[in-house]
């Protein structure tokens, strides 16, 4: 440090100047700018900011994903709730929508030849469904609609069904799990009230997404259960 009397420097340790003996007066520590100060504030309140950012947008994904197994195709309800809306809005693509591609190509390949033909005989039922609910309640009808109960195959029923998908329809993909629901569809209009009952809804689980297992496949299953029983 250097001296106040004579200016020269001695070492940082010394009390006194090695030249001329008069105190040496320690430097004062700088104080940090106020710009500092705020900069650093600034970086903290920044910092707490992004946690609770953090903290939030995770909290989201757990709703988002919750939702998400919810309300897109996770359950076999919402086989039915799309079905009941395809009827009510005649929404063809939709209704098209329900059935998986094995059975689609099945149908393609050894009834139809072609896919104008396919898709319109798929759709055929919704067609007819629509037409009888405007007959009997009025153009302007509402549906709703209940499962009243449904039950899981077993392991082995599923593995039964599996065959029949394999040796009868050709399927290369295989459901992990079949559901029979029986639901309760009420149409309501100018014209009156009916309600249909579907105590066959089959659905079925393929790569964790729920498809309405056409009619010729469940009865085909049941049949040959009944020739070997």
């Amino acid at each position: 440090m250097y001296c106040d009397k004579c200016h020269k420097q001695s070492p940082d340790n010394f009390v006194t100047c090695a030249y001329c003996g008069a105190k040496l007066n320690s430097p004062k520590k700088k104080e940090p700018s106020k710009f500092i100060k705020k900069r650093e504030i600034k970086f903290n309140l920044s910092f707490k900011n992004r946690i609770i950012v953090l903290v939030i947008f995770a909290a989201v994904l757990v709703v988002v994903a919750v939702v998400t197994v919810s309300f897109t195709g996770s359950k076999p309800e919402k086989v039915v709730k799309n079905f009941v809306k395809a009827t009510q809005t005649a929404d063809k693509d939709l209704y098209y929508s329900l059935y998986d591609d094995n059975i689609k190509k099945y149908k393609k390949d050894n009834r139809y030849f072609g896919d104008d033909e396919t898709y319109a005989q798929i759709v055929q039922p919704m067609e007819k469904s629509d037409v009888f609910y405007t007959e009997k309640c009025g153009e302007d009808y509402k549906l709703t609609y209940k499962v009243t109960s449904s039950q899981t195959l077993s392991d082995e029923d599923l593995s039964d069904f599996n065959d029949v998908l394999e040796n009868g329809f050709g399927y290369v993909e295989f459901p992990s799990r079949v559901d029979i629901l029986c639901i309760e569809v009420v149409a309501k209009g100018v014209n009156g009230e009916y309600k249909s009952v579907y105590n066959d809804f089959w659905c079925m689980k393929i790569k964790g997404r729920w498809y309405k297992i056409d009619k010729t496949v469940y009865t085909e299953y049941i049949n040959s259960n009944q020739k070997t029983s």
